[in-house]
């Protein structure tokens, strides 16, 4: 163990509902910390505990002066640029003597190349069991054999970009002669579009290379997709190489950013990216703009420290300490027009003060079956196009109707974008949708929702309807009351 230096080390996983991702996480921490000779804290952006703030207020308890922040990402999307940023600027104005330094995300290095190309030659050689080591040679002959590099896929270019060039390294520098990527879900092409057109170009030996650094829902999702297309054409072999997790490359490509942050030569930091998108609520106390797209990097944040915070997401009405009743209202039975349709536009009676509609946004009311209603499986969107079109024009419907807002294809199979009036307005309603355990992402001024072709009319249809709705009227009242003052 390394003799602990003033500077701490705050190791941020994204945090997942999977014990077995969390427990690979810490164990990825426990070899960390017999390398770096800081004092690491491990903590996470959601869903596991400790939070990123907890761990924060933990280091500067134990007097650290000097504070690294290194998420464990392995792109520069939106919660290296947005989120985490946005705790820090709080950080920094709760405690000007502290100094925090923030590390790049891994992105594409020579270190992480190792670790893809051990975890490829061990499924080519069929030992995935085997201890990590990266042998010279692969097997004497692999015809037609492909490598499928699949990510996660997010809406940011920068950080899809990066699973193209370690694509693209992987067919240059290390001896593949075939090496196709795609996504698990958001970016194109998705894992049976990237794995049918293998086969389609003549591949009969496919390595599924997850570009994953722990298990969980998107590691068994892409998983289930490739082994669905390979129960589809038995006569290519498939093989599945292991998501990176504690691989000594990882190992190494972490130290490398740490090394950076200490020593202020981070580069390729997210203020420099033009796709970060920006907001001025979140500006800190120096002017300078930072957005988060959720509120991810608050979560933990004591109440006397985070209130003006969550008042930037609140419409003013509520932001003077005013009661808000966080008790459910009783759900709205459907109402039906002439024609047997839904009368979205009927059902909550917005103008009638006697049904305070907009009471059920952030402040309480039901959120979506207790659960987080996440986007179907791509796969099952692409099975049944026509029932998906269905239930996305339901959807557009009810949202014409209650918010006048128009919607918009996605190319991502499972989702329907709205059209929003600016980047601030569906950064906003963002945030507040996803208080309503709906799970939204957004692409510059438009959000996008999930639909999926099983959806019910009376339960995720109404409830995407109902949010979204609700939320727009909370937005719309925002705009009145900030033009009235």
């Amino acid at each position: 163990m390394p003799e602990f230096s003033p500077t701490a080390l705050i190791f941020i996983g994204h945090g997942s509902q999977d014990m077995e991702g969390v427990q690979e996480f810490f164990h990825l921490a426990h070899i960390l910390q017999t390398r770096v000779p800081a004092k690491l804290y491990p903590c996470f952006l959601e869903f596991s505990e400790p939070p990123i703030a907890e761990a924060v207020r933990q280091c500067v308890e134990a007097g650290h002066r000097q504070i690294v922040v290194a998420p464990l990402f392995l792109g520069p999307a939106g919660h290296q640029k947005n989120d985490i940023p946005t705790l820090l600027n709080w950080a920094r104005v709760r405690w000007p003597e502290v100094e925090f330094r923030y590390a790049a995300p891994l992105g594409v290095q020579h270190a992480l190349l190792q670790a893809l190309d051990d975890r490829c030659r061990r499924a080519l050689q069929g030992a995935a069991s085997a201890p990590d080591h990266s042998s010279n040679e692969l097997p004497a002959r692999l015809p037609r054999t492909a490598i499928a590099l699949i990510g996660r896929g997010t809406g940011d270019p920068d950080s899809n970009s990066d699973v193209a060039k370690m694509a693209r390294l992987l067919a240059e520098g290390w001896g593949y002669e075939w090496v196709e990527y795609g996504f698990y879900s958001i970016a194109r092409p998705g894992v049976a579009e990237t794995l049918e057109r293998c086969i389609h170009l003549g591949a009969e030996r496919i390595v599924v290379a997850p570009f994953l650094l722990f298990t969980g829902r998107i590691h068994r999702g892409i998983l289930r997709q490739a082994k669905a297309v390979a129960a589809a054409h038995p006569d290519v072999e498939m093989r599945f190489a292991e998501h990176l997790h504690s691989h000594a490359g990882v190992v190494e490509a972490i130290l490398q950013r740490y090394r950076e942050a200490v020593e202020g030569d981070a580069s390729m930091t997210c203020d420099l990216c033009k796709y970060r998108h920006r907001m001025s609520a979140y500006a800190d106390d120096s002017g300078a703009p930072q957005s988060s797209d959720h509120r991810h990097g608050l979560r933990g944040v004591s109440h006397s420290h985070g209130m003006e915070r969550l008042a930037a997401i609140l419409p003013p009405r509520y932001q003077g300490g005013r009661a808000v009743s966080a008790a459910p209202m009783a759900a709205a039975p459907l109402v039906y027009d002439a024609e047997g349709r839904v009368a979205w536009d009927r059902i909550w009676g917005v103008d009638d003060p006697e049904n305070p509609f907009c009471e059920l946004a952030l402040a309480g009311g039901p959120p979506h079956r207790g659960e987080l209603l996440e986007p179907v499986d791509p796969q099952e969107a692409l099975a049944d196009p026509e029932g998906c079109a269905r239930v996305a024009e339901e959807i557009g419907r009810g949202v014409r109707m209650t918010t006048g807002l128009s919607t918009v294809p996605s190319r991502a199979p499972g989702w329907l974008g709205i059209q929003c009036a600016s980047e601030e307005m569906a950064i906003w309603l963002l945030r507040a949708i996803v208080v309503e355990n709906i799970a939204v992402r957004r692409e510059g001024c438009v959000l996008y929702v999930p639909v999926g072709p099983r959806f019910r009319l009376e339960s995720e249809i109404k409830n995407v309807v109902t949010a979204v709705a609700k939320t727009y009227h909370y937005w719309s009242e925002h705009l009145r009351e900030q033009a009235a003052r």
